[in-house]
């Protein structure tokens, strides 16, 4: 009876752990492998600019691991690499309006190296109907909080942007009522 007790709870770690890779993103877990196997790949092929991009990705990553070291997880990677694309985007931007279109082009070749490692966007057209099989989950009880909750258990938040789904889902509640 007593190693049955032991066996029991020395398996009892390994139990929880499983459940938490039964249930968490492979996306999300298997992007930071991704990151330091293309880094390996742009040093063997000295692509210069990309090297320095997944560098600038991954201390990024680290700089928010340390910052947080409790709460850090791996999906919090794809925000970083969003925000990361969003600069990059904005940056062009300004380059283009300033007359330096050198220094554009590089912040897009920049941008669509770092388009890899997102996962793609949704159309405004599955976004809708997403939103009503949420709204439809959701029942008589909807409001836009509930709606939104539904609609990320079911959608990663990376592949969409917030704004547009916040939008939609006042537009459907509206049109509800």
């Amino acid at each position: 009876m007593l190693s049955l007790a032991r066996s029991f709870n020395a398996r009892t770690p390994f139990l929880a752990l499983r459940a938490v890779r039964q249930f968490s993103s492979p996306t999300s877990a298997e992007i930071r492998g991704k990151l330091k196997d293309d880094l390996k790949a742009a040093m063997k092929t000295k692509d210069a600019l990309k090297a320095k991009v997944i560098r600038a990705v991954m201390a990024e990553v680290l700089n928010a691991e340390k910052a947080n070291p409790d709460r850090f997880n791996d999906s919090m990677i794809m925000p970083i690499i969003q925000k990361a694309v969003t600069q990059r985007s904005d940056s062009a931007t300004q380059y283009t309006a300033a007359g330096r279109g050198d220094l554009a082009i590089t912040e897009i070749k920049e941008r669509e190296i770092l388009k890899v490692y997102l996962p793609t966007q949704l159309t405004e057209v599955e976004v809708d109907e997403k939103l009503k099989v949420a709204l439809e989950s959701v029942g008589d009880k909807a409001n836009i909080g509930s709606i939104m909750k539904e609609f990320y258990t079911k959608v990663e938040k990376a592949s969409v942007k917030g704004d547009i789904v916040s939008a939609r889902a006042k537009a459907l509640l509206a049109s509800r009522s």
